[in-house]
């Protein structure tokens, strides 16, 4: 008689295990359906490791270990982190607002199978991240496996996913919406991983600087890890980091039971039917056939695509916090020394400008077209009197607009804290830097957007090639260290790095002249003109 309840218990135990399975296989289906979670846990950390790794080229420390011993840890630190803090609190938040998390309370499923399912596909992530990374590394850069600091790493990972994904849960349950989530998450990881030596690997921080990541937990993961890839001997265990990254993980855990919640919160975004209907019927009253001026026209679509970017706040902090704070950390931490042959704030001042007008035009732009599109607004726009090109006049004219607004709080941040020269007599010449490069790169987003007629995201293919991009074009790159020969040639075929010497031209304060840069800006026009005739003839792509 007593075996009846134990099979029962048996038979509950299976079909829990086999829910938390299929949840797990559903959640990581999601995770890779996520474009941008897939590029910057994936892409970007392996981007970021070819490039780096093709610039030190075979550095060796003193030791003779090569320098990209020294890389894989910090970059795959920073993929894990992304997998199992950023993507658990988005899901997590996604699922609560759309009502999915509250429909599994009457679901025969426990509560815990849905969270751990969640946190079992961000390992599935982070380890995929670190495998990627780790193989790359050790085929074609030299990286040497210190297997006897095997189980060293694959405890690291464990505790740092646990501390990450209840950090993330945390996140997720003191935010309301998805993309107060998404936004908050991503700008608190990037802005972490400069001051926790994971995009900034072995360089002397400022004291402050050097406290603040002590206290995070990011900073104690990515030294943890890169004890397990150091060749000297012993087993790579940190107990010291170890131990820091429990307790914020436990404060985590604490957080998200008292504050967690299964019910939508409300302040969410309305379905996308509605939404595409409210934006539609507010963009097109009222009607064109009232004879409106084109510049009223332009100017209500300009109004409109703004409304709309500011109220992302993460395409806010990438395209406006994140370039003043790049300009501001890196003297801080490299010095106040000459990156080609200027003062490394000047240089980075023009370097920010040019990312702003790229990232604008080209990542931005684009992400907000195919969002309509995906919402249904461009195919109502086919059947009123308002034609496509003030549509996309508007949206490109709101990322020309973004961009002078980018260049104007860096010019003022870089002349009053960090010495940036700007003569008023070559302002003109960055003005039509800007304005020349931003149509280009609005021209070249919007050829992407006719290309892809079917996607509903393209955030992972601007972001994936503009990012190596800044990076083979110098932009990201402080000191003299020259580029591969075949890096910089790769480069010169590409638009970003003319756009660079244009805004280099206007702002040098050693050279002399009008500051326009004749031959840069024909090569940006020449990429808008092939730009818009790739789009105009696929015009008429679905939409």
């Amino acid at each position: 008689m007593t075996a009846l309840p134990d099979l029962a218990v048996r038979g509950r135990a299976a079909r829990r295990t086999a829910a938390v399975g299929a949840l797990t296989g559903h959640a990581v289906r999601a995770f890779a359906r996520n474009p941008v979670g897939a590029f910057f846990t994936l892409v970007f950390p392996l981007a970021f490791l070819v490039i780096v790794s093709s610039i030190v080229g075979g550095a060796t420390t003193g030791a003779d270990v090569p320098v990209t011993q020294f890389l894989v840890a910090p970059f795959a630190v920073f993929g894990v982190a992304q997998a199992s803090f950023v993507l658990v609190a988005v899901d997590m938040a996604g699922l609560r607002e759309s009502g999915v998390l509250l429909r599994f309370r009457s679901a025969p499923v426990p509560a815990w199978a849905v969270l751990a399912s969640r946190i079992a596909a961000a390992m599935v992530s982070a380890g995929t991240a670190v495998a990627l990374l780790t193989t790359v590394g050790a085929l074609g850069y030299g990286v040497q496996i210190v297997w006897r600091k095997t189980p060293a790493m694959v405890l690291t990972l464990l505790i740092g996913i646990a501390c990450c994904a209840a950090l993330g849960l945390a996140l997720s349950s003191l935010t309301r919406t998805v993309a107060a989530a998404q936004s908050l998450a991503q700008a608190v990881l990037v802005m972490l991983a400069f001051v926790s030596e994971v995009f900034i690997v072995g360089a002397t921080l400022p004291r402050w600087l050097d406290a603040l990541g002590t206290v995070f937990p990011l900073k104690h993961f990515a030294l943890a890890m890169a004890e397990t890839f150091d060749t000297s001997p012993g087993y790579g265990f940190s107990p010291g980091h170890l131990a820091v990254l429990t307790v914020w993980g436990a404060a985590g855990m604490v957080v998200a039971r008292l504050r967690f919640g299964w019910q939508p919160r409300g302040a969410a975004r309305p379905p996308a039917a509605a939404d595409a209907a409210r934006v539609y019927r507010r963009e097109l009253s009222p009607p064109v056939s009232q004879r409106r001026s084109w510049t009223a026209v332009l100017s209500a679509q300009t109004g409109h695509a703004l409304l709309g970017l500011r109220r992302d706040a993460l395409a806010v902090f990438f395209a406006l916090v994140f370039p003043a704070a790049l300009l501001a950390l890196f003297p801080a931490v490299f010095g106040h020394g000459l990156t080609h042959g200027m003062p490394m704030e000047q240089y980075l001042f023009a370097g920010m400008v040019a990312y702003t007008a790229a990232l604008t035009g080209y990542v931005d732009m684009p992400e907000s077209v195919v969002g309509a599109r995906s919402a249904g607004v461009l195919k109502r726009l086919r059947g009123t009197p308002l034609p496509f090109r003030w549509y996309y006049a508007g949206r490109t004219a709101a990322a020309l607009l973004i961009s002078l607004f980018a260049a104007l709080l860096l010019a003022l941040v870089g002349t009053a804290f960090l010495g940036v020269r700007l003569d008023p007599a070559r302002v003109p010449a960055l003005l039509l830097a800007i304005v020349v490069g931003s149509l280009c790169f609005s021209a070249i987003g919007l050829a992407l957007v006719a290309l892809l007629p079917s996607a509903r995201s393209i955030v992972a293919i601007t972001l994936g090639t503009l990012l190596p991009l800044c990076f083979a074009s110098e932009i990201f790159v402080v000191g003299d260290t020259p580029l591969p020969g075949w890096l910089t040639t790769a480069a010169d075929v590409f638009p970003l790095r003319h756009l660079l010497h244009a805004v280099l031209a206007a702002t040098d304060p050693a050279a002399g002249g009008s500051g326009v840069a004749l031959g840069h800006l024909a090569v940006l026009i020449v990429w808008t003109a092939f730009a818009l005739l790739v789009a105009g003839r696929h015009r008429d792509a679905p939409t």
